[in-house]
């Protein structure tokens, strides 16, 4: 039995990936805030800020699956979060970094996380591939960047096999990003943001944790992956696609770029740009897609959402 060491093991992601790796044979611990090794996934401290790590964990790992960083979308982005989303995720691997080497054995992978944003928040023509550059000067592309160097600082001075997805948006029944979407179709007031051209470039979160399984069980993966759909959809039309699911209207005007900028400043760049990311390179790789368009992927979380719902209401009664 192997164990997988994860960092931001409680978000997203983590909770849903630390599910799957156990149900298919794996033990799986986890890098925290708080020690709690009696948990039902054990707990190790660590702290990047202080440069404190529990080797225990680290010497444990036969893969590291990074996902720790920052919560992008979760806070204004003034010059001290900028500095938190970016530390977040680049001291944290170079602490695990200088902690294997430190110690006598070394992990199989190392596997992280990194975004789409590495391409930038232009709308193009372009449809972007693994091979291609980043070329933008936005504060995403540089993030990305930096953390992608960071993970690939494993396979460069240790040889360890190393993984890095760059993930889209995460559609799931627990993403409050999600959720966000949802909340005015609900009321009706559904809407394309901003001029609704931009792409919104998806993955539903079962894809992303079985594309983590596999980089875990394929030793042939190296390398960066596009972690999105095979399907090209643009704002507008996902959002269209939302509504036609719910079952609301879907006629009014779009939602200005400038208020949206005016709401989140900088980091509606996000959400009012975005080209054609291929996921073409992991498909060649051998996998394949349970939730290959919009459709199903928002049918499958709306129907999580409403079978979550009821049991929230039971549990109350």
């Amino acid at each position: 039995m192997k164990t997988i060491l994860i960092t931001g093991g409680s978000g997203l992601i983590g909770r849903k990936l630390s599910r799957l790796l156990i149900e298919k044979g794996y033990r799986v611990i986890w890098l925290s805030r708080e020690r709690f090794v009696k948990a039902e996934i054990p707990r190790y401290r660590w702290d990047y800020q202080r440069n404190e790590i529990e080797k225990e964990a680290v010497g444990q790992a036969d893969i590291i699956i990074h996902l720790a960083g920052s919560n992008i979308g979760e806070d204004p982005w003034t010059r001290l979060k900028k500095q938190s989303i970016v530390e977040s995720r680049v001291q944290t691997a170079q602490l695990l970094l200088d902690t294997v080497k430190s110690m006598d054995k070394k992990p199989e992978a190392f596997i992280s996380a990194s975004a789409i944003g590495y391409y930038g928040v232009k709308i193009t023509n372009s449809t972007y591939t693994e091979e291609d550059a980043s070329t933008e000067n936005d504060f995403l592309s540089r993030t990305c960047r930096k953390w992608e160097t960071a993970a690939f600082n494993f396979q460069e001075q240790l040889g360890v096999r190393t993984v890095v997805f760059r993930t889209g948006f995460v559609i799931s029944k627990n993403s409050d990003a999600f959720r966000k979407l949802i909340l005015p179709i609900r009321f009706g007031l559904g809407a394309p943001i901003g001029s609704g051209k931009q792409y919104l470039t998806w993955i539903h979160i079962e894809d992303l944790c079985r594309m983590y399984l596999k980089a875990i069980e394929d030793t042939d993966m190296k390398g960066v992956y596009n972690a999105v759909s095979p399907e090209f959809i643009s704002n507008a039309d996902f959002m269209h696609t939302l509504a036609k699911v719910m079952k609301r209207p879907y006629f009014m005007p779009h939602i200005p770029s400038f208020l949206m900028r005016l709401i989140l400043g900088e980091a509606a760049g996000m959400i009012l740009g975005g080209s054609r990311i291929s996921s073409k390179k992991i498909q060649d790789a051998g996998y394949e897609f349970q939730y290959d368009t919009s459709e199903k992927a928002i049918k499958a979380s709306l129907k999580a959402i409403r079978e979550k719902e009821k049991k929230s209401i039971r549990k109350r009664r």
